[in-house]
């Protein structure tokens, strides 16, 4: 078992303070070490979460972790590298669109896991909406048991609209779920949390909780014929 204290954390710790060129390649050995850590917490993981949810069954690490290496095309930070280090559990890999698992580390208490249906497909979005708009409920009696509750915060508001979009009542009952455009939900992990040997069983305990929402989201884009 990998505990993420011993060389992740302190590998992106250092990183977050010299996130340049020359101090990554004069540390690259650490990296690689740093990353094979990783890489081996993923696949553990994987074989874990594969007993919960058989659509992780034959997906590898390398299907699921994104690169350390930063897009600058269109970013104002020019910093070339992520201080995290991530991966997405989906069928099909890290790209799915469908609800994936997610896990990252970052030091200072940054660390998290948690996922759902990060939404970029516009017809995706709109099969939620409508499912939602007609069944509320049934989302609604998975994200406020108090299991859920105890383990994620509420549904992230990331690029959430301020007002219900068009073609909705704007009286309906439960219009706020219809503002959002992604169902994220997240758990904190802090460092001393990350270095415990229950870290895993933490994690596989989290994806167990989420697994009724993403089942939902993805019976109902399954089911519109979107994926």
């Amino acid at each position: 078992m990998i505990n993420p204290a011993n060389n992740i954390l302190p590998f992106l710790d250092a990183l977050r303070l010299n996130n340049n060129k020359p101090w990554f390649d004069q540390n690259r050995n650490w990296y690689k070490a740093a990353q094979a850590d990783f890489v081996q917490f993923i696949t553990d993981m994987i074989e874990i979460l594969s007993d919960i949810e058989p659509k992780f069954t034959g997906l590898t690490a390398k299907d699921c972790i994104y690169r350390i290496f930063r897009d600058l095309r269109f970013s104002f930070d020019k910093t070339p590298y992520k201080t995290h280090f991530s991966a997405n559990l989906a069928p099909g890999g890290k790209n799915s669109p469908k609800c994936g698992f997610y896990i990252q580390f970052e030091p200072h208490n940054l660390s998290m896991c948690g996922g759902g249906l990060w939404i970029e497909d516009k017809n995706i979005l709109k099969a939620v909406r409508d499912e939602l708009y007609s069944v509320p409920e049934d989302l609604l009696e998975i994200i406020e048991t108090k299991e859920f509750k105890s383990c994620f915060g509420p549904l992230w508001d990331y690029q959430k609209l301020k007002k219900v979009p068009a073609g909705y009542d704007r009286d309906f009952a439960h219009a706020d779920l219809l503002k959002y455009k992604h169902f994220i939900v997240t758990n904190d992990i802090s460092d001393e949390q990350a270095s415990k040997p229950d870290l895993y069983s933490h994690i596989a305990n989290a994806c167990r909780t989420l697994q009724p929402m993403c089942r939902l989201l993805d019976d109902i884009i399954e089911e519109a014929g979107l994926v």
